[in-house]
């Protein structure tokens, strides 16, 4: 399984449980939907996209890109 499916089956579920704490806040606080939404969306897309380029800068052993070394 490459990294990218392993990344979404992993993370997706992660930055949406951010979103629905999003909203529920914006609920508490009376924000205009559409503006939840919008911002709702940026927060996916922030939350997700940090931790797709975190699972693309490890190596294969799960070491960091460019570390020749490994620590035991």
């Amino acid at each position: 399984m490459d990294r990218s499916s392993v990344a979404i089956k992993k993370w997706l579920p992660l930055s949406l449980a951010g979103s629905a704490i999003f909203l529920i806040t914006a609920l508490v606080f009376h924000v205009p939907i559409g503006r939840a939404i919008v911002a709702i969306a940026l927060v996916v897309v922030l939350i997700f996209s940090g931790f797709l380029f975190r699972s693309f800068g490890r190596g294969k052993q799960g070491e960091a890109a460019g570390n020749e070394k490994s620590i035991k």
